[in-house]
């Protein structure tokens, strides 16, 4: 009975010393960091999709009197900028995203700052399906 009473108050003193906050900012940063590992992978295939792309690019500008073949181009070249800021915009999030710094935050600002990366890693992740996609699509119609 009494190690059950002492592992009771014992639970209840941990759970009073919880921080909403500090959980707060665990699942953020949780979250963020599951949002990014869905999407690095696709890293290789949007790099490969660019390459297509440009490829593409080279074709079409050799084709000069076909103006079905200049609308592709203008859409080819649409793509490859959209293609090339995902690509950037992953790279430039991962070096701009600094974990060890975040941890050393109060909690309050920790939940900040995580939530202004979430919403920054979801937009990266949302331009690179998106351009994926797309891509796909294009060089399967051609």
């Amino acid at each position: 009975m009494k190690i059950k009473h002492i592992l009771l108050c014992g639970w209840g003193i941990a759970s009073a010393c919880s921080n909403p906050q500090q959980d707060q900012a665990e699942k953020l940063e949780k979250e963020v960091m599951m949002i990014h590992d869905a999407v690095m992978p696709k890293m290789g295939e949007l790099v490969s999709l660019e390459s297509a792309i440009s490829k593409r690019i080279a074709l079409l500008n050799s084709i000069t009197h076909d103006t079905s073949a200049q609308s592709s181009l203008k859409k080819a070249l649409q793509l490859s900028s959209q293609l090339k800021k995902a690509d950037d915009g992953m790279m430039d999030w991962m070096h701009r995203y600094k974990g060890d710094s975040l941890k050393k935050l109060a909690p309050s600002e920790a939940v900040k700052a995580l939530t202004h990366e979430k919403i920054n890693i979801e937009q990266v992740s949302d331009d690179m399906l998106k351009s994926i996609e797309e891509a796909q699509k294009f060089l399967k119609q051609q």
